[in-house]
C-alpha cells in the first residue's frame, strides 16, 4: 500500500515540475518580448493593469448603473445583450423594501425566474458586463490625461 501511495506522490510532483517548468519558460517568453518591444522587463505588465482596471469598471456599472435603471447607452446594449443570451427580456427591481429581484418578461407579463437560471443569468451578465468594458476601453492612454 505504501508503494501505491508514494509512486502516486511522485507522478503527482513530476506534474507539479512540469507545470513549473512551463511557468518559468512563459515568464523568459514574456521577458524576451517586452525587451523586443523595447519596454522594461521589470515594469508590471500593463496587460495586467488593464485587466484590473477592466474588473473595477465593470464592477462599477455592475453593482450601479445596471441595477438603478440607467439609461447609458453602454448599459442599454448590456441589457439587450443579456435578453438575447437568456431568450427573454430581463429586468431589474426593487420591490418596496425588498432586496434586488430579476424578473423575465414571458407572455403573461413579468415572471420570477427559477435559481438556476438566476445564477447563469448574473454569470452572464458579469461576462457581458467585462467585455464591453474592455471593448470600450481604449488600449493606451491619450496623451495628455490621467489614468
Amino acid at each position: 500500500m505504501a508503494d501505491a501511495t508514494m509512486a502516486r506522490m511522485r507522478i503527482m510532483l513530476q506534474g507539479y515540475e512540469q507545470q513549473l517548468l512551463a511557468a518559468r519558460r512563459l515568464a523568459r517568453f514574456k521577458v524576451r518580448c517586452r525587451l523586443a518591444e523595447g519596454e522594461d522587463p521589470n515594469d508590471p505588465d500593463p496587460s495586467i493593469k488593464r485587466r484590473e482596471m477592466v474588473e473595477k469598471v465593470a464592477r462599477e456599472l455592475y453593482d450601479t448603473l445596471i441595477y438603478t435603471g440607467s439609461d447609458n447607452p453602454v448599459v442599454e446594449e448590456i441589457r439587450q445583450e443579456l435578453g438575447r443570451e437568456v431568450g427573454q427580456e430581463v429586468q431589474f427591481t426593487y420591490p418596496p423594501g425588498g432586496r434586488l429581484h430579476i424578473v423575465g418578461q414571458g407572455p403573461d407579463g413579468l415572471q420570477a425566474l427559477p435559481e438556476d437560471k438566476l445564477r447563469a443569468l448574473r454569470n452572464a451578465l458579469w461576462r457581458i458586463t467585462r467585455q464591453k468594458i474592455s471593448e470600450s476601453m481604449l488600449d493606451t492612454p491619450v496623451e495628455g490625461t490621467c489614468v
